[in-house]
């Protein structure tokens, strides 16, 4: 296990109003959270790469960036480009989150081929080493099966050196090893508190033997989850209860593909798990979901409990999504406040004992 300290960051698809985006970034810097980030989804209230530039602008501290920047959507030269230029007006604070995509309803609304996983994942490995040369080489040069630089002159370069941190997209055993094998971090998305430990385990294991696609590895496993922290349980589950379960069925819709006909190979287990679990969407109360680890939502003394059991689990940081569906505003201004002030400082004290007596 490692000694890294216990991050907490903020996931959030931004707000309508230039006021009320500001605030939230300035108010979660002040209140000690490590970094801010943006989906890259269609349909969000704000587009990726110029949100996390105004939080940037707005913030002096917090580190900023994607969760996470999709390969197919930019051509990987270009999306470099943003992010050193990023880098270099926020003084260094990027992190940069990429995937494959897999969301098809996307590539069919934008007329982007849905390729299988296979040729997804061996056109972002490309992608990755693209965006790595430019933002750590003086000329970039690829010839690669889905790409082509020639004589690029990277222009500017980020401030962090040899470049920022980079993670990726991570949603099962395959990809978690994916991004050890290349020295990556993780971003996991759908990781529940069920299987944290093994694929926590599995990634420390095999970073150690990792050749980095980048200039350095960057050993970090984040996970994503929806939260939300009210005085008490039961207003914060009638909150946000339904909110968890319209989650599901949405993502139950992007999935419809591969739910209802034969799903890639690569997926086939995840596939099989959101099935299961969704057939029990109705019947299952939100308080059994929140109790298997599914969420992060109730009063204080409930949320250090699932926070915890990530901390124990090796978990190095935890990426809270509170902004779902019909969440009022006031309510997620409230929740980042009581994470931040009664929640979090109680998991970093565990963290640094345990870093201690290491």
């Amino acid at each position: 296990m490692t000694n890294k300290a216990f991050r907490f960051g903020v996931v959030t698809a931004g707000h309508a109003t230039r006021s009320s985006w500001i605030t939230l970034g300035q108010r979660v810097e002040e209140l000690g959270y490590s970094s801010l980030l943006v989906p890259d989804v269609l349909g969000t209230p704000l587009a990726t790469l110029t949100a996390v530039a105004v939080a940037a602008t707005a913030t002096t501290k917090l580190r900023v960036g994607s969760f996470v920047c999709v390969n197919d959507y930019r051509h990987p030269a270009l999306l470099a480009r943003e992010i050193a230029t990023l880098d270099l007006l926020s003084d260094g604070r990027v992190e940069l989150g990429l995937g494959a995509g897999n969301w098809q309803h996307e590539y069919q609304q934008l007329g982007i081929p849905f390729d299988k996983a296979g040729v997804r994942v061996s056109r972002f490995a490309d992608g990755l080493s693209i965006i790595k040369a430019f933002l750590s080489s003086e000329t970039v040069n690829f010839s690669g099966e889905y790409y082509t630089t020639t004589e690029l002159r990277p222009v500017p370069k980020p401030v962090q050196q040899p470049h920022p941190p980079m993670s990726v997209a991570c949603t099962q055993a395959s990809t978690v090893e994916f991004a050890a094998e290349h020295g990556l971090g993780v971003l996991g998305f759908g990781i529940s508190e069920a299987n944290s430990n093994e694929y926590v385990r599995t990634y420390r294991e095999k970073i150690r033997t990792a050749k980095p696609i980048g200039k350095f590895v960057n050993n970090r496993f984040a996970v994503l989850r929806m939260a939300l922290c009210s005085p008490n349980d039961r207003e914060a589950l009638d909150l946000q209860g339904a909110n968890v379960k319209m989650y599901s069925r949405q993502t139950r819709d992007l999935f419809a593909p591969w739910i209802d006909g034969k799903p890639p190979t690569s997926y086939k287990t995840i596939i099989d798990n959101f099935v299961r679990n969704f057939a029990q969407l109705d019947e299952v109360k939100i308080e059994d979901v929140v109790k298997a680890g599914g969420a992060c939502i109730g009063d204080p003394a409930r949320c250090i409990d699932s926070l915890q059991f990530l901390e124990d689990a090796g978990v190095d940081e935890v990426m809270l999504f509170m902004q779902l569906y019909t969440t009022p505003h006031d309510q997620i201004m409230r929740s980042i406040d009581l994470f931040a002030n009664k929640v979090l400082p109680k998991i970093r004290s565990s963290s640094a004992s345990r870093e201690r007596n290491l």
